[in-house]
């Protein structure tokens, strides 16, 4: 004799919609720190997990203390091995760190953005501080990437957190970010980095 179990499962409760005008940082969980010095002249790196898809009309970064100059960000696909790939999005107006709060880089027409992994990168002119993530090993998930020695632990069994990748780059007004895919990059292990945002449409 045979006998058919069928499970019953609730139906999940139904997301709400991302409301036009609010920011939503990455969907994994990582701690945030407060202010994180920025460097001048750095291509920031930072994985930016959407759990669902949305219309997106900026990216932006929380200034927490100005500093004169000006922020450039993009946003890139993931190459499916845990970095940076093709560049999607580069707004066309580059972002005032001089005063606090939200340095934002409107996109030059609102986009639909699909779930799964991104990269938000920036680029400072100058050297504000900004909201970020904590430097602490693993504290509250911060992103484990493919590949590094620090997320696993390292060579030598020590504990490390990823939180992207940085290069050297140069800042320039009305210049691309930098050639898609961004080259050149080195792991931020244990490092606080920048926690950018999108602004829903």
């Amino acid at each position: 004799m045979t006998a058919l179990f069928q499970h019953y499962l609730p139906p999940a409760p139904a997301m709400l919609p991302y409301v036009s005008g609010r920011f939503y940082a990455s969907q994994h969980a990582r701690a945030v720190g407060g202010a994180v010095a920025m460097v001048a002249n750095r291509l920031y790196c930072v994985p930016y997990v959407l759990a669902r898809p949305g219309l997106f009309s900026a990216m932006a970064v929380s200034v927490t203390t100005g500093a004169a100059g000006l922020l450039r960000m993009a946003l890139a696909g993931d190459d499916s091995a845990g970095r940076p790939g093709r560049l999607i999005e580069e707004p066309v107006v580059d972002a005032d760190t001089a005063a606090t709060g939200n340095a934002l880089c409107p996109f030059a027409q609102p986009r639909w953005i699909p779930a799964g992994i991104w990269w938000l990168l920036l680029c400072f002119s100058g050297a504000p501080t900004v909201r970020g993530t904590s430097t602490q090993a693993f504290s509250g998930g911060n992103a484990l990437l493919l590949g590094s020695a620090a997320a696993d632990g390292g060579a030598g069994g020590g504990t490390g957190s990823e939180n992207g990748f940085f290069a050297a780059l140069t800042h320039q007004a009305d210049v691309p970010i930098m050639p898609s895919a961004p080259s050149g990059l080195s792991y931020l292990a244990n490092a606080a980095t920048p926690l950018p945002t999108l602004r829903a449409a």
